[in-house]
């Protein structure tokens, strides 16, 4: 059956990844404001009838949603996916508003069921759209067939990542090295179109002498280039833009614009002081647990390297036994442990963890003292893990980038596998982070911090 609406959507010129996409998208807008205005009308004072007129007007979004890049073969990042969720949310919640001050029916409807609907769209739009990737990701339909032309090492990055990625909808099929003639290109291409004649091609971009866009362009409708300086931990958001007749790549430092570093600061600020007033019983809880436990103080201090790479103090609850340096010499004695220690500066059954430590780790409850942190302007919600003096070593010219920032409670190490990633991931996400920031990534990573503390997936 699946196969058979396939086929159908792709005769109409429809992709069936896209369609699914607009559903998820349909459901994630209308089931909010359905539920409340039902669950309101069951409760009384509210007639459900009324609000026929609104909800076909948010039938539109995914056209919105389209014009903003939601639909297309390349996703979005994700800051930026969730930044165009919450303008399309809130154009359509603006219209609805519009059209009750041009009819002057405004006082008919409930301003509660409005914005309330509104701020759970803001939620539901991103999570549907994770549960449809996740869902369908395996699905022969979903993705798009990509082949991979190379002749750089950073190629099989490429590939490992879409391996390792479904979600994104691009599937690599076959993988060539890019000769050096014009006539072997020409002829490798022709190739590889006629046994992928519906496949995207991704092509280096590189000086020399074969333009290697312009020949896969004969044979190619989509094509992805990449970038030769490109790679590494030196990754960049880039935008594509024209000077009279060269093509220009445009790249943001926001973490240089001291407007944008403002609003991250009060964005860091409204949150922890909001937050003090939940936090304050459950850190209360936390303490008496510490000290039924185990022998010690309840809140454990260590130095760390901060912003211009200034020595500060970060505060966390005391999850290891009080001689926890001892017990560590006598266990790294063991070759194994000696091993995983220098690969990581972890272990994963660390025997300096108490009972209580562990579910703190796990769920990473052990960082909340850091808000102090965050108040005094040491440290900030979002950003690149504390920096151990003993680790200055391995982080190399990602130090420059790191010593930019405060270093964060989360980040998007602790949002992508934390402990499961090996340390270079680790340096390249701190680079990813510092290249790319935006206010959007910080809510991206602040939203997605929730459920993976909750999971305690890579946490130990």
């Amino acid at each position: 059956m699946h196969r058979y609406i396939c086929a159908v959507l792709r005769r109409l010129g429809i992709s069936p990844r896209v369609a699914v996409l607009c559903l998820f998208d349909l459901l994630a807008l209308l089931v909010p404001p359905i539920t409340l205005v039902l669950v309101r009308g069951l409760l009384g004072h509210l007639d459900p009838v009324l609000y026929r007129f609104v909800l076909p007007m948010l039938l539109i979004g995914p056209a919105l949603g389209a014009r903003m890049g939601l639909y297309q073969t390349i996703a979005l990042p994700p800051a930026k996916e969730v930044k165009a969720y919450f303008i399309m949310a809130s154009t359509l919640y603006a219209m609805v508003l519009a059209a009750f001050f041009v009819t002057k029916t405004g006082s008919e409807y409930s301003r509660f069921i409005l914005v309330a609907s509104w701020c759970v769209t803001l939620f539901s739009l991103p999570i549907m759209r994770s549960v449809c990737r996740r869902t369908f990701c395996t699905r022969e339909w979903w993705g798009q067939d990509v082949v991979l032309f190379e002749r750089s090492p950073h190629s099989d990055d490429v590939l490992e990542y879409l391996r390792r990625h479904p979600m994104i909808g691009l599937r690599p099929v076959e993988h060539f090295h890019l000769p050096s003639h014009v006539a072997e290109a020409r002829r490798l291409f022709a190739r590889a179109a006629a046994s992928h004649p519906d496949a995207m091609a991704i092509i280096p971009h590189m000086q020399g002498n074969v333009d290697y866009l312009a020949e896969a362009g004969r044979y190619f409708s989509d094509i992805l280039v990449s970038p030769a300086f490109v790679g590494g931990d030196r990754m960049h958001w880039l935008t594509v833009c024209t000077l009279g007749t060269t093509t220009a790549l445009w790249k943001r430092q926001n973490l240089l614009d001291k407007r944008r570093l403002r609003m991250k600061r009060c964005i860091d600020l409204i949150i922890c002081i909001l937050s003090l007033v939940p936090l304050l019983p459950l850190c209360a809880l936390i303490a008496v647990c510490i000290r039924l436990d185990s022998k010690g103080p309840v809140i454990y201090r260590q130095s760390r390297i901060g912003k211009d790479g200034a020595t500060i103090s970060i505060y966390k609850f005391r999850t290891m036994v009080c001689d926890a340096d001892k017990v560590l010499a006598r266990y790294l004695a063991d070759p194994d442990l000696a091993r995983e220690w220098e690969t990581g500066v972890k272990l994963k059954d660390d025997p300096r963890v108490t009972r209580v430590g562990a579910f703190l780790r796990r769920t990473s409850l052990d960082e909340l003292p850091q808000i102090l942190n965050v108040l005094t302007g040491d440290m900030s919600l979002v950003g690149p893990r504390p920096l151990l003096e003993n680790e200055l070593w391995r982080y190399g010219r990602v130090y420059e980038l790191y010593s930019r920032v405060r270093p964060g409670i989360t980040g998007l190490w602790q949002v992508s596998g934390r402990n499961e990633t090996t340390y270079d991931e680790r340096l390249f996400f701190v680079g990813y982070y510092i290249n790319n920031w935006s206010v959007w990534m910080d809510l991206w990573i602040l939203a997605k911090t929730v459920p993976v503390a909750l999971s305690g997936y890579g946490a130990y």
